[in-house]
Protein backbone atom coordinates (compact mmCIF):
# COMPACT_ATOMS: atom_id res chain seq x y z
CA UNK A 1 0.00 0.00 0.00
CA UNK A 2 1.17 3.47 -1.04
CA UNK A 3 1.80 5.89 1.70
CA UNK A 4 1.82 10.06 1.27
CA UNK A 5 3.40 12.45 2.84
CA UNK A 6 1.03 15.27 4.05
CA UNK A 7 1.15 18.33 6.04
CA UNK A 8 -1.79 18.67 8.18
CA UNK A 9 -2.47 22.76 9.30
CA UNK A 10 -5.74 23.58 11.59
CA UNK A 11 -6.78 26.89 11.72
CA UNK A 12 -6.46 28.39 15.15
CA UNK A 13 -4.78 25.87 17.60
CA UNK A 14 -2.62 27.09 20.07
CA UNK A 15 -3.11 30.79 19.58
CA UNK A 16 -3.59 32.59 22.68
CA UNK A 17 -5.82 30.37 25.42
CA UNK A 18 -8.10 28.97 22.98
CA UNK A 19 -7.67 25.76 21.51
CA UNK A 20 -4.83 24.47 23.38
CA UNK A 21 -3.19 21.17 21.96
CA UNK A 22 -0.49 19.69 23.44
CA UNK A 23 2.14 18.52 20.58
CA UNK A 24 3.16 15.65 22.31
CA UNK A 25 0.00 14.50 23.10
CA UNK A 26 -1.08 15.10 19.39
CA UNK A 27 1.79 13.38 17.74
CA UNK A 28 1.13 10.24 20.14
CA UNK A 29 -2.37 10.20 19.40
CA UNK A 30 -2.42 10.45 15.85
CA UNK A 31 0.25 7.83 15.83
CA UNK A 32 -2.04 5.45 17.90
CA UNK A 33 -4.85 5.95 15.12
CA UNK A 34 -2.65 4.58 11.96
CA UNK A 35 -0.45 7.52 11.34
CA UNK A 36 3.31 7.35 10.49
CA UNK A 37 6.46 9.38 10.89
CA UNK A 38 4.27 12.31 12.74
CA UNK A 39 6.10 15.21 13.48
CA UNK A 40 5.18 19.09 14.74
CA UNK A 41 6.30 21.90 13.52
CA UNK A 42 6.26 25.17 16.00
CA UNK A 43 3.34 25.10 18.79
CA UNK A 44 0.56 26.54 16.37
CA UNK A 45 -0.36 22.85 14.79
CA UNK A 46 2.04 22.54 11.67
CA UNK A 47 1.27 18.49 11.82
CA UNK A 48 3.42 16.47 9.47
CA UNK A 49 2.20 12.85 9.02
CA UNK A 50 2.02 9.72 6.57
CA UNK A 51 -0.70 7.76 5.79
CA UNK A 52 -2.33 5.70 3.45
CA UNK A 53 -5.19 7.97 2.81
CA UNK A 54 -4.58 8.88 -0.64
CA UNK A 55 -6.58 12.60 -0.79
CA UNK A 56 -5.94 15.19 1.10
CA UNK A 57 -9.47 15.72 2.33
CA UNK A 58 -9.60 11.94 3.60
CA UNK A 59 -6.46 13.43 5.51
CA UNK A 60 -7.99 16.64 6.77
CA UNK A 61 -11.87 15.17 8.21
CA UNK A 62 -9.28 12.29 10.25
CA UNK A 63 -7.31 14.97 11.80
CA UNK A 64 -10.73 17.56 12.39
CA UNK A 65 -12.64 14.29 13.86
CA UNK A 66 -9.51 13.68 16.36
CA UNK A 67 -8.81 17.07 17.37
CA UNK A 68 -12.83 17.26 18.18
CA UNK A 69 -12.87 13.66 20.04
CA UNK A 70 -9.86 13.91 21.53
CA UNK A 71 -9.07 17.49 22.58
CA UNK A 72 -12.68 18.83 22.41
CA UNK A 73 -10.93 21.33 19.83
CA UNK A 74 -13.45 21.52 16.37
CA UNK A 75 -11.61 23.36 14.00
CA UNK A 76 -10.89 23.57 10.08
CA UNK A 77 -8.13 21.39 8.61
CA UNK A 78 -6.39 22.26 5.67
CA UNK A 79 -4.27 19.46 3.96
CA UNK A 80 -1.21 19.79 1.29
CA UNK A 81 0.63 17.39 0.19
CA UNK A 82 4.70 17.21 0.93
CA UNK A 83 4.76 17.72 -3.51
CA UNK A 84 2.51 20.72 -2.82
CA UNK A 85 4.25 22.58 -0.56
CA UNK A 86 7.21 21.99 -2.19
CA UNK A 87 6.18 23.52 -5.17
CA UNK A 88 4.31 26.29 -2.86
CA UNK A 89 7.73 27.46 -2.09
CA UNK A 90 9.53 27.51 -5.54
CA UNK A 91 6.61 29.48 -6.97
CA UNK A 92 7.86 32.40 -4.79
CA UNK A 93 5.43 34.97 -6.82
CA UNK A 94 6.59 37.43 -4.48
CA UNK A 95 10.14 37.13 -4.01
CA UNK A 96 11.51 39.98 -5.11
CA UNK A 97 9.27 42.51 -2.86
CA UNK A 98 10.39 40.32 -0.10
CA UNK A 99 12.94 41.65 2.61
CA UNK A 100 11.93 39.86 5.64
CA UNK A 101 10.12 36.07 5.07
CA UNK A 102 8.27 36.84 8.56
CA UNK A 103 6.18 38.85 6.75
CA UNK A 104 5.75 36.59 3.86
CA UNK A 105 2.28 34.77 4.40
CA UNK A 106 1.20 31.85 2.06
CA UNK A 107 -2.89 31.45 2.94
CA UNK A 108 -4.14 27.72 1.93
CA UNK A 109 -7.50 27.81 0.50
CA UNK A 110 -9.70 24.77 1.00
CA UNK A 111 -10.43 25.08 -2.66
CA UNK A 112 -9.58 27.70 -5.67
CA UNK A 113 -11.07 30.73 -5.58
CA UNK A 114 -13.61 31.58 -7.90
CA UNK A 115 -11.83 33.26 -10.90
CA UNK A 116 -13.58 36.30 -11.38
CA UNK A 117 -13.34 37.00 -7.91
CA UNK A 118 -10.13 35.92 -7.95
CA UNK A 119 -9.24 38.48 -10.68
CA UNK A 120 -11.10 41.25 -9.36
CA UNK A 121 -9.65 40.88 -6.26
CA UNK A 122 -5.99 40.90 -8.20
CA UNK A 123 -6.49 44.20 -10.11
CA UNK A 124 -7.11 45.87 -6.79
CA UNK A 125 -4.27 48.01 -5.65
CA UNK A 126 -3.19 46.72 -2.05
CA UNK A 127 -0.45 48.76 -1.06
CA UNK A 128 1.61 48.82 0.29
CA UNK A 129 0.89 45.01 0.72
CA UNK A 130 1.82 42.98 -2.31
CA UNK A 131 -0.51 39.83 -2.81
CA UNK A 132 -0.58 36.96 -5.90
CA UNK A 133 -3.04 34.29 -6.08
CA UNK A 134 -2.22 30.96 -7.41
CA UNK A 135 -4.01 28.01 -7.66
CA UNK A 136 -5.25 27.61 -4.10
CA UNK A 137 -2.82 29.43 -2.40
CA UNK A 138 -2.77 33.45 -1.71
CA UNK A 139 0.75 34.96 -1.32
CA UNK A 140 0.43 38.09 0.97
CA UNK A 141 3.85 40.77 1.62
CA UNK A 142 2.99 42.28 4.64
CA UNK A 143 5.48 45.53 4.73
CA UNK A 144 4.11 46.70 8.07
CA UNK A 145 3.84 43.72 9.36
CA UNK A 146 1.21 40.58 9.85
CA UNK A 147 -1.01 42.65 12.36
CA UNK A 148 -1.24 45.72 9.96
CA UNK A 149 -2.51 43.30 7.35
CA UNK A 150 -5.78 44.43 5.52
CA UNK A 151 -5.84 40.89 3.68
CA UNK A 152 -6.25 38.73 6.19
CA UNK A 153 -7.77 35.14 5.96
CA UNK A 154 -11.06 36.23 7.79
CA UNK A 155 -11.66 38.82 4.61
CA UNK A 156 -10.42 35.80 1.78
CA UNK A 157 -12.59 33.09 3.36
CA UNK A 158 -15.62 36.10 3.20
CA UNK A 159 -14.81 36.90 -0.07
CA UNK A 160 -14.16 33.07 -1.39
CA UNK A 161 -16.30 31.98 0.21
CA UNK A 162 -13.96 29.19 1.52
CA UNK A 163 -11.76 27.79 4.47
CA UNK A 164 -8.34 29.59 5.02
CA UNK A 165 -5.54 29.22 7.01
CA UNK A 166 -1.59 31.00 6.55
CA UNK A 167 1.75 30.75 7.39
CA UNK A 168 4.88 32.70 6.89
CA UNK A 169 7.35 31.52 4.68
CA UNK A 170 10.07 30.93 7.64
CA UNK A 171 7.39 28.10 9.07
CA UNK A 172 6.97 26.71 5.17
CA UNK A 173 10.15 26.53 4.82
CA UNK A 174 10.93 24.55 8.43
CA UNK A 175 7.89 22.48 7.10
CA UNK A 176 9.88 21.41 4.10
CA UNK A 177 13.41 20.74 5.67
CA UNK A 178 10.94 18.04 7.99
CA UNK A 179 8.61 17.27 5.51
Amino acid sequence: MTTGRYLVMPRGINVGTRNRVPMAELRSKLAKVGFADVATVQQSGNVIVSTPLDRPEEVADAMQRLLCDEFDVDVPCIVRTANQIRRVLQRNPLQEFVTDPSRYLVNFLSKAPDSEVASALSEKDHGPEAMAIQGSEVYIWTPDGVKAKTLSFSYLEKLFGVVVTARNWNTLEKVAAKI
